[in-house]
């Protein structure tokens, strides 16, 4: 047996959805996230969501907070690094996923220069 459609659910629904998110927002938790943090945190207070019903009613609460989460506009831009001098900071890291098989690989970066040594 089929079910019917009922259009007062629906809007119901999407009334509890629309007043959780501007619940979130007016808590300042998912103005600079994703829409997968804000999904993740419906789905943990309990709210059966879909991922395109919610991102329609967020799009409608607060569109220029999602203009600016697409063009990134509320991510700080990264700061050049530049050592004082050569050899003055190496960063090394070790990739162990192939020790099982006797295979381990060391690499050092040379943080002025980024020159790559490999051991």
């Amino acid at each position: 047996m089929l079910r019917r459609f009922d259009h007062a659910e629906f809007e119901g629904h999407n009334a509890a959805i629309r007043t959780m998110l501007v619940d979130l927002l007016a808590s300042g938790q998912t103005t600079l996230y994703s829409r997968v943090y804000t999904y993740d945190r419906l789905r943990q207070a309990g709210m059966p969501v879909v991922h395109d019903r919610m991102f329609k009613i967020l799009k409608t609460i607060d569109p220029t907070g999602v203009a600016g989460r697409r063009l990134h506009l509320n991510t700080k831009p990264k700061r050049a690094y530049s050592g004082p001098g050569p050899n003055f900071v190496w960063s090394i890291d070790g990739h162990h996923k192939l020790s099982m098989y006797g295979i381990e690989i060391y690499a050092a970066i040379e943080a002025f220069s980024r020159y790559v040594s490999l051991s």
